[in-house]
């Protein structure tokens, strides 16, 4: 690894660009000086991202440990940008996998008082429609186009002048806020 500074630009990592060399002996002795360099700036930029301290030193942790094999080949260019960029898809990808779970979650929960989930409350035709009816028109159109209508995305979308895409987000968006409604429905 050089340290090689940037001539008159300033880096946010302390104004030093770090390149991996993988002909010389020495890249583990020059990752861990690079990691000694950046860790402090590291773990403030994942904690400005994560807004949790711990969970940012383990972004910080997982980012160094994907980063290496590539600094070791030698196709790391830019190690503090290269671990920057890694945390945000670390942490991108953490706070997409614990929305799924949420959402999973909340799919599988059942009210045991009444022994009914929101997916066993779909089976009483009245609650899906008086839930739906809460929704806005534009989701409330691609949801019974596609799922009532059973109409593809390309159908739907020339029904409804718009293009497939917006069809399948309006869609998305319909069915996690119907799921709200209903959700609300039967705890109300």
């Amino acid at each position: 690894m050089t340290l090689v500074q940037a001539s008159g630009a300033t880096e946010p990592m302390g104004g030093v660009r770090l390149r991996s060399m993988a002909t010389t002996e020495t890249t583990t002795d020059d990752f861990t000086t690079a990691v000694e360099h950046l860790h402090r700036p590291l773990a403030r930029f994942a904690y400005l991202i994560c807004g949790d301290a711990d969970r940012a030193e383990d972004l910080v942790a997982d980012a160094y440990a994907r980063v290496w094999p590539r600094w070791r080949a030698g196709r790391v260019d830019d190690l503090g940008a290269y671990l920057r960029r890694t945390i945000v898809n670390q942490s991108h990808h953490h706070w997409r996998r614990s929305r799924l779970e949420r959402r999973e979650e909340r799919r599988h929960r059942v009210d045991w008082r009444d022994g009914l989930s929101p997916e066993r409350a779909a089976d009483d035709r009245s609650v899906v429609v008086a839930a739906l009816q809460r929704l806005p028109d534009d989701q409330r159109l691609a949801i019974v186009l596609r799922i009532w209508e059973d109409l593809s995305e390309a159908q739907a979308a020339a029904f409804l002048g718009v293009a497939p895409g917006t069809v399948k987000s309006r869609l998305s968006r319909g069915l996690a806020r119907l799921r709200e409604e209903m959700e609300g429905m039967l705890d109300g």
